[in-house]
């Protein structure tokens, strides 16, 4: 894992998903952009820089983000690991998937909320978007992840053939860390699949992948999303990942999911596509 991209916007949960990011990049070796983005329906980034000069209010922001930035996590946040600093302009989601494109991001890290929010919202739209849109797995966190957080995850699925490929893009973040890989099928009535069949989806999924350690668990609960709580707090397990499939245009069972856990508990969620 080369580029870990972290949108910053001074909140919270910006500073909760930036330290976990310093924690991957310390093991990893990998870079982290840190992307501010000053929310405006104009498209300045394609704006000529004699058309820019008529925005001076953004400009002035710009540069302060720019000038304060670095001087500003390296109080909050100091860390060994390589931080760019971006600062861009424009609607927040968008800007964030650009750059996630522009600089081949592996990863992205974000807060569950983004600024002003408010307690008892939904999780942060510009969350939502990226998680939708993205390329690459979306770890969304509400606490900071430490070292001992990253040994040990569940990961959620229906451990088909494409669960496997998506487990592939995420080898080089949990081998640096040496984490165990609690595989989980929350069975529910509504889905009720045998043991036996979970089981055989299981070992086919474990195969290739020796130098990782694996616990297999069946956990029933009435419905997925408690499911996926209850688990991962019983077993003393701070973050989590979900298979999702490609639904850029609509939502999806699966990426619902993922934002109800991250709504309803402290655990981190890392969305990954199929």
């Amino acid at each position: 894992m080369k580029t870990i991209i972290v949108p910053f916007d001074f909140s919270t949960y910006s500073l909760a998903a930036l330290k976990t990011a310093q924690k991957i990049s310390n093991k990893s070796g990998s870079k982290i952009i840190a992307v501010t983005v000053i929310p405006s329906d104009l498209d300045y980034e394609n704006l000529t820089e004699e058309a820019k000069k008529k925005f001076t209010e953004i400009a002035e922001e710009k540069e302060e983000a720019q000038s304060i930035l670095p001087k500003y996590i390296d109080e909050v946040a100091p860390s060994k690991s390589e931080i760019e600093f971006v600062v861009k302009v424009g609607t927040p989601s968008e800007r964030i998937l650009k750059a996630i494109q522009e600089y081949e991001a592996e990863l992205v890290v974000m807060g569950a909320h983004g600024k002003g929010f408010a307690e008892g919202k939904f999780i942060g739209s510009t969350l939502q978007k990226v998680m939708r849109n993205a390329a690459c797995p979306v770890l969304g966190v509400k606490e900071a992840l430490d070292g001992n957080d990253l040994r040990k995850v569940a990961f959620a699925s229906t451990f088909n053939e494409g669960s496997k490929k998506a487990f592939e893009t995420l080898k080089s973040l949990i081998k640096p860390f040496k984490c165990s890989v609690h595989l989980l099928f929350v069975n529910t009535p509504e889905h009720f699949t045998a043991s036996d069949i979970i089981k055989t989806g299981m070992d086919s999924f474990q195969k290739g992948h020796e130098e990782i350690v694996f616990h297999q668990h069946v956990y029933n609960a009435n419905e997925v999303e408690s499911g996926l709580i209850n688990f991962s707090q019983e077993h003393g397990i701070k973050w989590l990942v979900v298979v999702s499939g490609h639904h850029e245009t609509s939502p999806s069972y699966q990426v619902g999911v993922t934002e109800t856990v991250l709504f309803k508990s402290d655990l981190g969620v890392l969305s990954v596509k199929i």
